[in-house]
């Protein structure tokens, strides 16, 4: 479970602002043709752009982090570890997809990776509360840092399966009509690595109401 949210998020995540990049590079060359720009002035225009809209991706999805942590705890704290861990699972999955679908304007660029933030980054409130309830008291901090850190290593894998999608199983979506579709279906592909996360669920405790193990 921890290791499926890992890579889903680390890779996910990056991934978000290539597409973007992918989507508006037609746009940010035309509006520099539209300025009048040409050669390194258009260049340093389109090269500005990049940078500024990255930034803005990578903060509307740690805005929505902010808030699906929180909501995790409190959701947790109401219905259970376990049926928040299932429901977070399905939004993750399907804030993704809305982003890699659906994605085409400025202004999805900022509320639709604020709604990711939220569904795919709740799962990190969760290791917060969850993690330390499975372990008795001489072992809590050793077992919670290896659940939580385990997942690093095998999300190793996370790069080359988005390389070998966009480049091998999806390369030929990308035309001079569509340069960001492969982007787009490899993205969405990635929303599976969720899936990992609700077959192990089934067979994990829940610790709501009881009380740490000593």
């Amino acid at each position: 479970m921890r290791s499926s949210a890992w890579s889903g998020y680390g890779e996910l995540r990056f991934f978000a602002v290539d597409l973007q990049q992918g989507i508006f590079n037609p746009t940010y060359r035309q509006e520099a043709a539209d300025l009048g720009l040409s050669g390194g002035d258009a260049k340093r225009y389109i090269d500005s752009q990049r940078i500024i809209w990255a930034g803005i991706t990578s903060l509307a999805i740690n805005v929505g982090a902010f808030f699906g942590m929180s909501g995790f705890s409190w959701l947790a704290s109401h219905i259970g570890r376990k049926p928040t861990f299932a429901l977070t699972f399905f939004v993750a999955a399907g804030s993704v997809a809305l982003v890699f679908t659906q994605m085409k304007t400025r202004t999805d660029v900022v509320w639709m990776n604020v709604v990711m933030g939220v569904c795919m980054l709740a799962l990190f409130g969760g290791y917060a509360v969850y993690l330390p309830e499975l372990f008795p008291t001489r072992l809590r901090a050793t077992g919670t840092s290896f659940c939580y850190n385990v997942g690093r290593f095998l999300a190793a894998s996370g790069p080359l399966a988005l390389g070998y999608l966009t480049t091998d199983v999806f390369a030929y979506a990308k035309t001079p009509e569509t340069p960001d579709l492969h982007f787009r279906y490899a993205g969405l592909a990635m929303c599976s690595i969720f899936a990992l996360g609700l077959i192990v669920l089934p067979f994990l405790p829940e610790t709501k109401g009881k009380p740490l193990p000593e």
